[in-house]
């Protein structure tokens, strides 16, 4: 992992305590492949259920580590192997070895995954406007650190506030259907990247219709 990448946790580490000193659910960073993956995977928000989210956690934190609906979704789209996903399921409780195997796995095939917000929250309510103002700044540093190659974000919040443009994900969906994957050349900070939008892929979001979209970012070079 690269100092620099290191300097920005610090910097999620003391800006969480800073303005949330008293909240008992740790920052969730980010983790993969933190130099020039082919995909940075952007979501909204980290909650409680994912277990690095523990101040007592002595693994990586990242998003969805203790989870499996998300990576049932990466499985369908053909970013995980079998054998992985068969682990996952298996798994009531992930070891901290089995979180650090992941995260290789996902350096290992050039994959990234971070929040807009780092901040965890008790359940899945989205954040507030004050919270992603205060930590967009830093995942702008992080896509400058990182240099993704093609950045896929999860709901309308992250595309909107990396490419200050508003997404009728529907609409999107349908020119996907038509005419192929979309992507946007965006200038982050000092980096530039592709923007794919996506439906986000559990809960709130729609399943189905993100795991079209991923398997067609999975045929990206």
């Amino acid at each position: 992992m690269s100092r620099d990448i290191n300097l920005l946790w610090e910097q999620v580490h003391k800006l969480h305590h800073r303005h949330f000193p008293d909240h008992f659910l740790a920052p969730i960073l980010g983790g993969g492949q933190t130099k020039n993956p082919r995909i940075m995977f952007v979501f909204i928000n980290p909650t409680a259920r994912n277990i690095s989210s523990d101040p007592n956690w002595k693994g990586p934190r990242f998003p969805f580590i203790g989870t499996k609906q998300i990576w049932r979704i990466f499985h369908r789209a053909g970013f995980l192997t079998d054998s992985l996903i068969s682990r996952i399921e298996k798994n009531s409780r992930w070891s901290v070895e089995f979180a650090k195997e992941l995260e290789s796995f996902l350096q290992a095939q050039g994959l990234y995954l971070t929040n807009l917000v780092k901040w965890t929250g008790p359940d899945g309510s989205l954040p507030d406007r004050n919270k992603i103002d205060l930590f967009r700044p830093l995942l702008v540093r992080e896509i400058e650190i990182v240099a993704p190659k093609y950045v896929v974000t999860f709901g309308s919040l992250p595309f909107k506030y990396l490419t200050g443009k508003t997404i009728k994900l529907g609409d999107y969906y349908d020119q996907v259907v038509r005419h192929g994957l979309q992507s946007e050349e965006v200038q982050v900070g000092s980096a530039k990247t592709k923007v794919i939008p996506c439906y986000f892929p559990v809960g709130r979001g729609n399943p189905r219709r993100a795991t079209e979209i991923l398997k067609l970012v999975n045929l990206l070079n």
